[in-house]
Formats: C-alpha cells, structure tokens, sequence
C-alpha cells in the first residue's frame, strides 16, 4: 500500500479552512452593511439638503420643515449605525460570531428620484 502523503489533510488545516470561511463570510456581511448604510445616509442626505433649499428661498412649508427635521434624527441614527459598523472588527468575538449594531429603520422618502421610478414601470 503506498499512502500518497501530499493529500494528507490534518485537522489543523480542516480548522484553518474552516476559520478562513468563516472571515470571509464576515467580510462580505460587513461590507453589505456598509452598502446599505452609506446608500441610506446618501438618499436622506439628499432629501434633507433639498429641503434646506426651498428654506434657504422661503418657499419650504410648514411640513416640509417638519419633514426635514424628523429626517435629520433618521440621519443621525444611521451615521451612529455607519460609525458602529467601523468598530464590529475590533470586537473580541469578531469574525467567529461578530455583535451587529441594530439597522435604523429606513424611511419613507416620498419625493425620493427611485420612488419615482418605481411608478412609472
């Protein structure tokens, strides 16, 4: 019997494998996250600077600054949930079972260019 030695694989490298999956796995749950982040901040962002346009020319209505202003709040929470994303790799439990910060709930921005398109499909 002749034992070919080179497709010998150990336990250790069954683990490192297995460690490897497991970042990489992290890796992209992370970068997803940080898509989605960075488009929801980008969206309110928009909204809110629109706003402040027809404030900055007088012509913004009364609900058209209190959207602006529960908008600001959504956006703040997203920058803390970005912000939070930054640190998930220095956690001590990172990448074998990473802590995710809670999603901030994404609002419902009417006025929104993708909304839009969505009517007219």
């Amino acid at each position: 019997m002749n034992i070919d030695w080179s497709q010998l694989i150990t336990k250790a490298m069954k683990d490192a494998a297995a460690q490897a999956e497991q970042l990489a796995t992290a890796k992209t749950e992370l970068s997803a996250r940080n898509a989605s982040a960075v488009t929801q901040i980008g969206r309110i962002q928009d909204r809110v600077d629109t706003i402040g346009f027809g404030i900055d020319i007088g012509e913004a209505t009364e609900e058209d600054e209190a959207e602006q202003a529960a908008l600001l709040i959504n956006l703040k929470a997203w920058k803390t949930y970005k912000f939070a994303l930054g640190k998930v790799t220095t956690q001590a439990t990172w990448y074998a079972a990473p802590v995710w910060p809670v999603e901030p709930i994404v609002p419902v921005i009417i006025a929104a260019p993708e909304a839009r398109s969505i009517d007219l499909m």
